[in-house]
Formats: structure tokens, C-alpha cells, sequence
């Protein structure tokens, strides 16, 4: 059976070209169990929610790896991080065609980077249940802006500042001064211990992640104890929440007049749409936690820092229109 056999669910539709699955909408709900289609130049099953909130540089699909099963080989040059729906197994990569390959292992719950056009490969570790991963990429932003799948995807360009095959790649961590930390791989990230952050809202802890040396994709968990609240606020930035522990309810309005309460929980994914308010409150008598994963490409092209990214686009208008060349210039040299 084909994805042209497979009658396509209502809110959704199929692209031929990517053979993929396109949801629509602010939320998708219950990732382990999630529609999949075939997707046969990557050997797999799969859906993307690159469309969701209309957004157009963030690109997230979630695909499977079959029992017993491994993705191709590949290298690609978008930056990407992946969580672990559901399975376990593990990923070689290696950055030097020369270099021997590195295995890092995996399980449900984990999140990984996967450093700029590192040669890599997923293998299931289960031969009788299939592994589902999460990825997160800035895959669509790069090919808008050169036009080329061969850009991304046959790149003879290495990121060696970015990975060079070193040993501790995998379980190293740095407190950056910027207040993240320089982590390529995170265990259970529902569960890590997070900094109280008292200024992002009620009883609020969180942590801000680089992973693989990554510039455009931030992750950041946040977790809000019971009753607790993130501050209304709104982002420069396209961001997927993806709920790992618990029940939430977010306030979603924009200043066209739209406004929506949307219910979410362990396994959905919310898209709040780019420059929209939004507030998250927690639901129920436990902490909830949630990742974010979002684009910042337009906060490192206009300069402004993590604290300003919930504003408007900067006021770039000069104070002068032109030079003055009506008085004296010295002479040229």
C-alpha cells in the first residue's frame, strides 16, 4: 500500500514531491499514536507539522524507524535537534569522512542535536517495536533563502568548530555567560533539574539550551509548578511546544482580535503563531513541563538578545536622512 492508497484525514493533506503528511492547525495532538504515511525515499513512515500556524522557516516532522530497521545514511547542512517519542536505539555520525564513527545511544524522552551536515544514521534498537523521533530543523529558512535541495543536502562544507569528533561530544556541559547551556545531549529532558526563573512568571523554573553549537534553534524546558503560570508574552520567533509532562491551558490572542483557549497536554505539540501573545497555565495537582524549540534567526539577524525577543520589530528609522557634505571635507589623500 502507497500514501496515494491512504484516504488523507480531515485537516490534513499530503504532499507528493516531499511525500509527506501536512497537518494544519495550532495543535497536534497525541504523537505516539499520530497518523503516519509512507514515506519510501527515506525508507520510512512520517508526518510533518511544517505548516502548522503558517509558519515557513521551522520545520518539524516526526518519522519512524522500523523494528529491526535503520533511516540511510546521510548528511545534511540545516541545524536539527530530535526527541524520542517513543522506542529506543541509537545514531552513529562522524564529521571526518576519515574518522570512525561515534554511537550515541537513545531512549523515549531524550533529545539530541544533530551538529550542521555531520554524517549520521539512526538504528533501532528494538526488533520488535518501532522507534518514532521528533525533529526540529531550520531546513525550510536555508532553502527559501538559496534555492537549492542540494545546498542543504550535498554540501562538501564541515562545521569542525561546530563538532570535529571529539571524544566527550555527547556528555559534555558548559554554562555559556548568555545564561545557556551548551549541552548536545539531554536525558530524560522531562525530568532534569531546571533553575527557578522568577521573572518569566508563578512558580517557574526553566533552562536554556545551545545544542550542537546550533545559532537559529533554541530549546528551552520550562516548567511550571501547580497553579503556576508563564507570564503573557510573544516572540520574533516561529516555536513548537511540545508537552512532556502533565496538562496545560494557553491563552492564544493577537491584535487582529483572534483570541483562542486551546486544552493540551503530554504528547501534543502547540505552534503559537509568530508574534502572537500567549500565556501557558499549568492544569491539575503536579508540575507540568514543556520544550520549546524555536527559529531565532530574525533575533541574530537584527542583534536583539533573548530578553527582546517578545516586541515588535526594531525601530531602524535614522535620526539623520542624509550626510551633510555642504561644509568643508578634508582633502582626499
Amino acid at each position: 500500500m502507497t500514501a496515494a492508497d491512504i484516504p488523507v484525514p480531515k485537516g490534513m493533506r499530503y504532499d507528493e514531491r516531499r511525500q509527506f503528511l501536512l497537518p494544519q492547525g495550532l495543535v497536534a495532538r497525541h504523537l505516539p499514536s499520530h497518523p503516519l504515511f509512507p514515506r519510501p525515499k527515506r525508507t520510512s513512515q512520517a508526518v510533518a507539522f511544517d505548516e502548522m500556524s503558517g509558519n515557513t522557516t521551522l520545520g518539524v516532522h516526526m518519522s519512524q524507524v522500523a523494528p529491526g530497521g535503520m533511516k540511510p545514511g546521510h548528511r545534511h547542512l540545516d541545524e536539527a535537534v530530535f526527541y524520542i517519542v517513543s522506542g529506543h536505539g541509537w545514531s552513529e555520525l562522524k564529521q571526518s569522512d576519515d574518522a570512525p564513527v561515534q554511537r550515541v545511544d537513545w531512549k523515549a524522552g531524550d533529545m539530541l542535536s544533530i551538529p550542521a551536515n555531520a554524517w549520521h544514521q539512526h538504528f533501532n534498537g528494538s526488533a520488535d517495536e518501532p522507534a518514532l523521533q521528533l525533529a526540529f530543523k531550520n531546513t525550510r529558512l536555508l532553502r527559501k533563502l538559496f534555492g537549492s535541495r542540494d545546498f542543504v543536502y550535498a554540501n562538501e562544507f564541515r562545521l569542525a568548530d561546530r563538532y570535529n569528533d571529539e571524544d566527550d561530544y555527547w556528555d559534555s556541559r558548559t554554562e555559556l555567560a548568555d545564561g545557556y547551556i551548551a549541552q548536545n545531549r539531554i536525558a530524560d529532558v522531562a525530568n532534569v533539574p531546571l533553575r527557578d526563573a522568577p521573572d518569566a512568571g508563578r512558580l517557574v523554573s526553566m533552562e536554556k539550551y545551545r545544542m550542537g553549537g546550533h545559532l537559529m534553534l533554541d530549546v528551552v524546558a520550562v516548567e511550571l509548578g501547580r497553579k503556576g503560570h508563564v507570564k503573557a508574552h510573544r516572540h520574533l520567533v516561529e516555536e513548537a511546544l511540545l508537552a512532556v509532562k502533565g496538562h496545560f491551558r494557553t491563552l492564544i490572542w493577537h491584535e487582529n482580535g483572534r483570541e483562542e483557549l486551546i486544552e493540551w497536554g503530554e504528547g501534543d505539540i502547540l505552534f503559537p503563531p509568530l508574534n502572537s501573545w500567549h500565556q501557558h497555565f499549568a492544569r491539575g495537582h503536579e508540575p507540568v513541563r514543556y520544550v520549546a524549540v524555536r527559529n531565532v534567526f530574525l533575533n541574530r539577524a537584527f542583534g536583539l538578545d533573548d530578553h527582546e525577543m517578545g516586541t515588535v520589530l526594531p525601530d531602524r528609522y535614522p535620526d539623520v536622512l542624509e550626510p551633510d557634505l555642504d561644509r568643508d571635507l578634508p582633502p582626499r589623500a
